[in-house]
């Protein structure tokens, strides 16, 4: 009996271990799945997300449309970001009222850009700031306008994030014809001159083209979606 009961408490002890074995595997297994690090102590995984999308809203003859369209964030506008945050020195201008992304430029190009073109500085044959001339001469190869009432400028109306993840900000400009004129895409730039060397463009988005005649006018949203944990 004494013998049995010996056995009994040793099989009980090695059920109790295996046990406990298992419940630490089981959270160190979840911890690695949620902190990709076995080490569930140890360093958690924190990201923030940035995306940006477009729509216009057009007046003309006192007729009002709007659309949504799919627009590019491009990596070198990507690229300033990141680098203002992290050395808060991304090679351009500093930050200011005059040097911030709540500018917002309009071209006739009707060529859609690529994520990969160059969109910062003045024009060459592979990068340019300008609205329609992303990736320089030998990629969108078009022009911002600057005349008839749509030269790039500050949005009328910006609204910050509040609250908790994820949250938008919006940048609002509203432009008035001041002579006929076709526009098919806008920009997200940080400065409102043109041919510049500090000049980046963020996004851009091409739409229909349309063609406004003196006093219609186009109202141009950005908006900057922020997610972080």
């Amino acid at each position: 009996m004494k013998f049995f009961k010996v056995e009994k408490t040793k099989k009980n002890g090695i059920l109790g271990l295996l046990f406990v074995a298992a419940v630490v595997a089981s959270f160190i297994a979840g911890g690695y799945l949620a902190t990709n690090n076995l080490n569930p102590w140890g360093n958690k995984h924190y990201y923030q997300v940035l995306n940006a999308n477009f729509q216009e809203c057009h007046t003309l003859n006192g007729v009002t449309g709007c659309s949504t369209e799919h627009n590019v964030l491009f990596n070198t506008g990507a690229l300033y970001v990141e680098q203002l945050v992290t050395r808060a020195n991304e090679g351009f201008c500093t930050p200011s009222a005059t040097c911030s992304f709540n500018f917002i430029a309009m071209s006739a190009t009707a060529t859609a850009p690529t994520a990969g073109e160059g969109s910062t500085g003045t024009t060459t044959g592979t990068s340019s700031g300008d609205c329609g001339v992303a990736g320089g001469t030998g990629g969108q190869n078009g022009a911002e306008l600057t005349a008839n009432g749509f030269a790039a400028g500050a949005a009328t109306t910006v609204t910050d994030i509040s609250g908790n993840s994820p949250q938008p900000s919006t940048v609002v400009k509203t432009f008035t014809a001041t002579g006929a004129q076709s526009v098919a895409q806008s920009c997200l730039v940080n400065q409102a001159a043109n041919a510049a060397a500090n000049r980046v463009n963020l996004a851009a988005a091409t739409f229909t083209a349309i063609t406004l005649q003196s006093g219609d006018t186009i109202q141009i949203t950005w908006t900057l979606t922020w997610t972080w944990t």
